[in-house]
């Protein structure tokens, strides 16, 4: 009973001063209207605050679904695109008709661009029909690279910023080609070669894809930075930046020309 009564004694003081500003609170937000406002935006203020957190937390976890949904849909619409292009007038030929170019989705586990042999690793491998040569470009359909070695389960790609990457570009505007490959500088620009002297290119013009047996036409390079003449008069050369950010690779699509061997074999020859 005497411990009771010096516990008591202890909280007296705390305990009264938390009644008297309970009382005090009360009689405040009952004075008037415009009171009991202020404290119910304050209140509200702070709800939504922690609510608008615990979202940001949701939202963030729940992207990576969002973005694997995304991915798939890309794939779906590129296939149904690649069809059409085959068939300009948007009319199935036979139920055996097939696109010349297949889609598939990827994620990049792995990357690197500081070197002077960039690769980057996706999680997808034999098992799920990936192979040699397959295109990789973004989500936005930018180049980023080619599948150069497959396991069971995964594949290395070969980046754009690679001293051993090669591929044919041309104008988008104009379509004079050239040879694109990496300098081993930054990794956001590639070097477009042996471009006819008298070829009219500005900068901001668009570079994209031509013909290959690994690369469907016409898929955006990156944008012209420079154009250099040729003193020679022979050949010019330019320099682009990069559409894809190399260092930001996340979802990838894969692509596979169906008539990517027999062009290959037949351009060997020669």
């Amino acid at each position: 009973m005497y411990k009771l009564i010096l516990f008591i004694k202890r909280i007296a003081a705390p305990l009264l001063f938390v009644v008297i500003e309970v009382l005090a609170i009360g009689y405040y937000t009952s004075a008037n209207s415009f009171t009991r406002a202020r404290l119910l935006t304050l209140s509200n203020g702070v709800t939504g605050e922690v609510n608008a957190a615990f979202s940001s937390v949701g939202d963030y976890f729940g992207l990576r679904s969002e973005n694997a949904a995304l991915s798939r849909r890309i794939v779906e619409l590129e296939s149904q695109l690649a069809t059409l292009v085959e068939s300009p007038t948007h009319v199935r030929i036979s139920s055996e008709e097939i696109a010349p170019y297949l889609f598939a989705e990827a994620r990049v586990v792995k990357n690197s661009v500081f070197a002077q042999h960039n690769y980057f690793t996706i999680n997808k491998g034999l098992r799920d029909d990936v192979e040699a040569n397959m295109a990789v470009l973004t989500p936005e359909g930018y180049v980023a690279g080619y599948v150069i070695d497959c396991s069971e389960r995964f594949a290395v790609c070969m980046s754009v910023a690679n001293r051993d990457f090669t591929m044919g570009g041309k104008g988008v505007h104009n379509d004079y080609m050239g040879s694109l490959a990496w300098d081993g500088d930054d990794y956001h620009e590639v070097k477009l070669e042996n471009i006819p002297h008298y070829a009219d290119f500005a900068p901001g013009d668009t570079i994209v894809s031509t013909v290959s047996y690994r690369f469907p036409p016409d898929r955006v390079i990156g944008y012209v930075e420079e154009f250099t003449p040729s003193i020679d008069k022979m050949n010019s050369h330019l320099t682009v930046r990069l559409a894809a950010d190399l260092s930001r690779l996340d979802r990838v699509l894969l692509v596979k020309y169906m008539d990517g061997e027999e062009l290959n074999e037949l351009q060997g020859k020669y």
